[in-house]
């Protein structure tokens, strides 16, 4: 479930919108910026096809202003991008074995046919005039801002984050108020009418949001405490049962079904298992396996996640027909056996109790982490052991030193005076031996730059002239 990150040549997101909006500006200065960005982003890393062919449109109606060239180099001018343009983004859906043809591609991808039919009029027949290859340059602008820009801006404002926030509270509070209402006397029109709104708002933004916005926005909402895991410690999990407290599925359940609705149950119980992974299991582990430091995560969330993965597989997981399960585990499990620990063991003994088919072979891994873990935690509790020392330890180590010493130097040789022992720093040290170093004494030094002599002056470090000339037979 581990994801590869993406490295991408903007640093923020702020940086990738406003080159979108230089390139789509009418301010042909701000189209020239927006053009230099990209050009930038191409030596940084690799650009996205869809941008790459923005950049080249509009950089060629910009010449197309600006320089004064002929009919015919403008015309070679533009079909060298409208041509560029189509490869590379129909070439993106060439995955089969065979080749298919790129008009049944376009059309796969919403391109219009006539952009492929003048492609082709640009390679093989008599390039069109300048009026249509300005067009056309123009609607291939306009087709690129529908079908990536306009879908990428959905995803990536800072706001949508706190967005999604705000609209599950909203959801998840009414549909609490209705729930509890419809347990007691009955429900009221007003709560019922405030749930179908939350609902709806709610139902709205997540179908305008692209696919991606569950793993980079909702799956981390539902991580937040106070989510999925309650905020109160008394209501969530504990080791080593990991029971789904009382209540709790019961109260997600209904936004987790509206999730499904809106994408598909594949999708949202995929990502969040992956995202419950990611918290208990952080890949940025420097000190290898086995871990025991200290863990962002309590012990009663790390808890509540894992009986959060047992309540998934329970419900969305079939271990007799992988074919019809909502889930797989095969992700899972290379996770967990990858970043061997105390919370990858207790979900492999929750994937044990699910699938018994796999409790043989899960029996050897977990009971394998148990004893690494039961070492360590020995290891490191007689460490801290050995180093608490107390007083009176650390009194008779001083005695027992005291009477070593007055053994080698006599019986009636009196405790040494550490502190009397050392020399005064105010006078001045005695001459040293012939080759030993000495403190040179105070009232002697004096001050240089660094890289001088005494006298401030530069030496001269550079060898005599006559080491240029190597001997010949030395170089043989």
């Amino acid at each position: 479930m581990t994801r590869v990150p993406k490295i991408v040549p903007w640093t923020s997101t702020e940086e990738y919108v406003g080159v979108g909006e230089c390139l789509y500006s009418q301010d042909l200065s701000e189209q020239k910026r927006g053009v230099a960005v990209v050009k930038a982003w191409r030596a940084r890393a690799r650009v996205p096809p869809a941008i790459d062919a923005t950049a080249n449109l509009v950089e060629a109606m910009v010449a197309d202003h600006e320089l004064g060239v002929s009919i015919s180099q403008q015309r070679h001018m533009y079909a060298m991008v409208l041509i560029r343009f189509v490869n590379s983004i129909v070439d993106l859906e060439q995955k089969g074995v065979y080749a298919q043809s790129m008009a049944s591609l376009a059309s796969r991808i919403g391109m219009p046919a006539w952009f492929v039919e003048l492609r082709h009029a640009c390679t093989h027949e008599q390039i069109p005039s300048l009026a249509v290859l300005r067009s056309t340059c123009t609607q291939a602008l306009h087709w690129l801002d529908d079908y990536y820009w306009k879908k990428q801006s959905r995803t990536l404002p800072a706001d949508t984050m706190d967005r999604v926030r705000a609209a599950i509270s909203d959801y998840v509070s009414a549909y609490q108020t209705v729930k509890s209402l419809a347990q007691g006397s009955g429900t009221n029109a007003p709560e019922v009418a405030a749930f179908e709104t939350a609902k709806a708002s709610l139902k709205k933004l997540l179908e305008v949001l692209h696919s991606d916005a569950v793993r980079l926005y909702v799956v981390p909402v539902l991580l937040e405490p106070g989510a999925l895991v309650p905020e109160d410690k008394r209501q969530r999990a504990k080791f080593p049962e990991c029971a789904m407290p009382p209540g709790l599925a019961r109260q997600w359940s209904g936004l987790l079904r509206l999730l499904s609705e809106v994408w598909s149950e594949s999708l949202i119980y995929e990502e969040l298992l992956a995202g419950i992974l990611g918290a208990l299991l952080p890949e940025s582990n420097d000190l290898g396996i086995f871990e025991t430091s200290a863990s962002a995560l309590s012990t009663s969330h790390a808890a509540t996640l894992v009986a959060w993965v047992r309540w998934i597989l329970a419900k969305h997981y079939s271990p007799d027909n992988t074919e019809t399960s909502t889930v797989g585990i095969d992700s899972l499990l290379e996770t967990c056996l990858r970043n061997p620990g105390y919370y990858s063991r207790a979900v492999l003994k929750v994937v044990a109790d699910i699938d018994s088919s796999l409790k043989r072979e899960l029996k050897i891994f977990v009971d394998f982490m148990g004893k690494a873990l039961a070492a360590l935690v020995a290891a490191d509790s007689k460490a801290k052991k050995n180093a608490m020392l107390s007083e009176a330890t650390l009194k008779e180590e001083e005695d027992l030193m005291q009477q070593r010493l007055n053994s080698v130097l006599g019986a009636d040789t009196e405790p040494m005076d550490v502190d009397a022992a050392l020399p005064d720093p105010s006078e001045p040290s005695v001459q040293p031996a012939a080759n030993r170093w000495s403190r040179v004494p105070c009232d002697l030094w004096s001050a240089c730059p660094i890289g001088t002599l005494g006298d401030s002056s530069i030496p001269e470090l550079d060898l005599p002239a006559y080491l240029d000339d190597i001997p010949p037979q030395l170089e043989a």
